[in-house]
């Protein structure tokens, strides 16, 4: 017959190891957990600085190539003035004046095209990085939420092994207590047979 003692032992063992296992388990699923959204985050974060680093480029060849067309520009118009110059013509005033005006306005407006269409690619290149450092912080909050409710899994899987083994280690002790005792009833019952049959 198997002993009670070691049957209350080896169940609560049994629990201990099963709750400290799921426990374990859980521990380690986060940390993969965490692992796996940092670098899912940092690979964001990556790509986030090379559109930065993008965007900073286009800034550069933007501006470069609007001195470059400036100067382009300013070299026609000084052409343009001492061919009317060399004409004959007063080019301060009248008609070559004007043209000259005219030829500077649409000048300006070749340069403000160029610049704005190189805004336009730095911002569409900033706002994709900015995209994607807020998934990158979103990423790792999600990695950390998911982490700590596996922790947390384990923790009470961990704790409610701890309450049934506490719990059978009470209903055994019960048990065996209550094997020990006799009851008085029952005790004075059988002395009385024994007396009245005169068994000893």
């Amino acid at each position: 017959m198997c002993n009670p003692v070691v049957a209350a032992v080896a169940s609560v063992a049994g629990t201990l190891y099963s709750g400290v296992s799921q426990m374990q388990a859980a521990r380690e699923q986060a940390a993969a957990a965490r692992m796996q959204s940092e670098y899912q985050a940092r690979a964001l974060e990556f790509n986030a600085e090379q559109a930065r680093g993008e965007a900073e480029a286009v800034s550069k060849q933007g501006a470069s190539e609007q001195e470059a067309l400036a100067r382009k520009q300013r070299a026609v118009a000084a052409s343009g003035r001492a061919a009317a110059g060399a004409s004959g013509l007063l080019v301060d005033s009248g008609t070559a004046a004007a043209v000259e005006e005219a030829t500077e306005l649409e000048a300006e407006r070749d340069r403000d095209v160029l610049r704005q269409n190189y805004q336009r690619q730095r911002f569409g290149l900033i706002n994709q990085a900015v995209g994607l450092e807020h998934q990158a912080e979103g990423t790792r909050r999600g990695g950390e939420a998911y982490a700590s409710a596996v922790e947390n899994a384990g923790r009470a899987a961990l704790t409610g092994s701890l309450l049934t083994s506490a719990g059978a280690v009470a209903a055994k002790w019960d048990d065996m207590a209550v094997g020990r005792k006799k009851p008085a009833a029952a005790t004075a019952h059988r002395s009385f047979y024994k007396g009245f049959w005169g068994l000893n």
